[in-house]
């Protein structure tokens, strides 16, 4: 309790303090009095302004200083007896209206939530109204957006460290978890308008009580599942072996055990992870949140037998041995690895060997007949997504913190892309990092056949300012691919750049394309420091040759050069007046059943914020 009393004292006293951007600002006060039982939140005195949403959240139109809201539990799996913490970073982020706080907790598969009301003693019933915090159902209090920084509510010091944010809790003391007890649970903390009634902002933390945990070593041999009440620990390389098929539940939790534990779906086998948006599936580290961090374990590597451009068609996973668990490639563009939809990969990036760290996603010769839908890659050492050869589309991929490239294009990869984020944090950024896109042909031989070049439409790669980093896009050794309603923004060097004849051959066929984008930044001669890059013949292709690229501000609302609290709430919408939403510079995608048809430029539009509906993560450790 004495902890408790000295971060509420400093929070108080901080309170006076100047905000900033910085995450661990505190905003000069412009509440009135405490609220009864918090002294971490102020009233709202009559005169501050009141914004209010038109509708419920992220179906409005974007605003540039939507409050941040992150609530984090310490772990994502609970075995009974295991004690639960929950903490929340808020910070104001510009808005200066009147905001009321919800702070709930619920079942992710019934839908059913108990409001926690300090009023009203804690947890509510299920079948009590909806309550904010510090009032009452009827009669909400208003409060000033606070500053707060992994703000313990529910905690207590004196739990094992391996458990504890060592802190207690301002609302209580860590929860206990009941024996006999399993769900898939989750905290919402939600800023509504002053009225209580429309959510300006939120955040939502999932967390699962189980009843058993298993480790998983070797090959997998048979078909196999693995259930949401069990949390399922990776030890090494384990490989799933054809003819077998992994099968995932959806809400399921899997840890990597030591720094080498990779998944490897070998080709022939299959692999059904099917979240929902409620329930994704989860591969993460095994620290408690708060000690994460890149490269704590592998991550999840799948080969196919698609076509690839290495000579004899076959092709060995870099930095392995030449063996048949390793390999990749084929003769089947359409042949199929399974389902990846709404899977979370977080803290990965073993390095291998020196410089040959595993993705957060590898995609190795995979064809037309796997679904890849709905995946987020969370702070790994190299890049996001990488696809070597293959035919495989996919859609709806978020990149966050990754340490190299965001999506890697290599040997012949043919496939479809629709909305994709690449979100840049300084803290995982290399110098030669390119955020949105590192597309080659093949290493040495640039003419070898079949051509990279994929059809990618709708993304959005923004970073925040570091002195590392690289490029936007580097494109080169014979590569082709199409890229249409892309916004780039915030690269140290040039958005894009390209390089070597192989490529700019492809330019008059009309095999590489790259247009209908916002490429905002510097393409002066400076910022092309690479001895290959063509820094003359660039600007041509993509501002003369191309009839619809723009250097503008895409006016998004997380802004042109996002701080580092802007990406715990990342809203990459564009604002009104966006020239991302002026439909004479939009190109629509082919009707040919993977593509949807669009009215925007870059990954997200107005009114359907899949990188904010809930299934994502944002937590910096």
């Amino acid at each position: 309790m004495k902890k408790t009393l000295m971060v509420l004292t400093a929070l108080i006293i901080a309170c006076y303090a100047v905000a900033d951007d910085s995450r661990t600002s505190i905003m000069r006060d412009r509440g009135g009095a405490s609220v009864p039982g918090a002294p971490w939140v102020k009233r709202a005195v009559s005169d501050v302004e009141v914004i209010a949403p038109k509708s419920l959240l992220f179906t409005t139109p974007a605003i540039a200083n939507r409050p941040i809201v992150l609530v984090e539990t310490n772990y994502y799996t609970f075995l009974p007896n295991e004690r639960l913490q929950v903490r929340v970073t808020t910070h104001p982020n510009g808005y200066t209206g009147a905001v009321t706080m919800y702070l709930y907790n619920e079942n992710r598969r019934t839908g059913e939530r108990r409001y926690y009301s300090l009023s009203g003693g804690g947890l509510q019933a299920p079948t009590a109204r909806a309550r904010d915090l510090f009032g009452a159902s009827d009669s909400p209090i208003q409060i000033v957006v606070p500053s707060l920084n992994d703000f313990v509510l529910l905690g207590s010091a004196g739990d094992p460290d391996t458990l504890s944010f060592g802190l207690n809790g301002a609302l209580g003391a860590s929860i206990p978890v009941p024996s006999g007890q399993t769900g898939l649970y989750q905290w919402v903390v939600e800023l509504r308008d002053a009225a209580g009634r429309e959510v300006i902002s939120r955040s939502n933390a999932m967390y699962s009580y189980i009843e058993g945990t298993q480790t998983v070593t070797g090959s997998i041999t048979a078909n196999t599942t693995w259930t949401a009440n069990t949390r399922y620990i990776l030890n090494d390389f384990v490989g799933v072996a054809p003819p077998a098929t992994l099968t995932i539940e959806p809400g399921t939790v899997i840890y990597g055990g030591n720094g080498r534990a990779t998944l490897f779906i070998q080709r022939g086998a299959k692999i059904i992870a099917d979240g929902t948006a409620r329930r994704p599936i989860i591969f993460t580290s095994p620290q408690k949140v708060g000690q994460r961090n890149q490269t704590d374990w592998g991550s999840l590597v799948v080969f196919g037998r698609a076509p690839i451009n290495e000579p004899g068609g076959q092709g060995f996973m870099e930095g392995l041995p030449s063996q048949e668990q390793f390999a990749f490639g084929g003769n089947d563009p359409a042949d199929s690895s399974g389902i990846l939809r709404y899977v979370r990969l977080e803290f990965g990036g073993f390095a291998i060997e020196t410089n040959q760290e595993i993705n957060g996603l590898t995609l190795a010769g995979v064809g037309t007949g796997t679904v890849v839908e709905y995946i987020q890659v969370h702070h790994n050492k190299d890049d996001a997504f990488e696809f070597f050869g293959g035919t495989v589309n996919a859609k709806y991929l978020l990149g966050i913190a990754f340490a190299d490239d965001g999506l890697d294009f290599d040997l012949g990869y043919n496939g479809d892309i629709q909305f994709a984020a690449m979100i840049k944090r300084a803290v995982n950024d290399e110098n030669d990092a390119n955020f949105l896109v590192e597309s080659d042909g093949h290493p040495t031989n640039f003419s070898l056949t079949p051509l990279t070049s994929p059809r990618v439409y709708n993304v959005t790669a923004v970073r925040e300012t570091a002195p590392a980093g690289n490029y936007g896009g580097v494109l080169r050794r014979g590569t082709a691919p199409k890229f249409y309603n892309t916004i780039v923004t915030n690269s140290r060097h040039a958005p894009i750049t390209i390089r070597d004849d192989a490529t700019f051959a492809h330019v008059a066929p009309g095999r590489l394309v790259f247009d209908n984008s916002i490429l905002f930044g510097d393409f002066s001669n400076a910022r092309f420091p690479g001895s290959a890059d063509r820094a003359d013949a660039t600007r041509n292709f993509l501002f003369t040759t191309m009839q619809n690229n723009r250097n503008v501000d895409p006016m998004l609302a997380i802004g042109a050069s996002p701080t580092l609290i802007k990406t715990f709430m990342p809203d990459l919408s564009p604002l009104p007046g966006s020239p991302a939403r002026d439909a004479n510079f939009v190109a629509q995608p082919p009707d040919n059943g993977f593509f949807e048809p669009v009215d925007y430029i870059g990954a997200v539009g107005t009114g359907d914020n899949w990188i904010l509906s809930g299934w994502a993560v944002f937590s910096d450790n």
